[in-house]
């Protein structure tokens, strides 16, 4: 897909070539990612991972929640 963009001509150019490169490679990435993704579960959890915020003193105990969430929790509509 191409897209045209509009960008003030006052702009340098070298800043736009930059910014256009960080876009498309984020496109690539979350592309990829939502390919990989099969069940809504995997889907939420990459959308929660990807979305994140801070959480200042409590990140390292969130961090490991979820990673004990997501180790000990099974997904229905995995086959195993």
């Amino acid at each position: 897909m191409q897209m045209l963009i509009n960008v003030p001509d006052t702009l340098p150019k070298a800043l736009v070539q930059q910014r256009i490169k960080e876009l498309e490679e984020r496109l690539k990435q979350e592309a990829q990612q939502s390919q990989k993704c099969t069940s809504k579960w995997e889907k939420m959890v990459q959308r929660i991972e990807s979305k994140a915020f801070d959480l200042e003193d409590h990140t390292d105990t969130f961090n490991r929640d979820r990673q004990e969430f997501r180790e000990s929790f099974n997904f229905k509509d995995k086959p195993e």
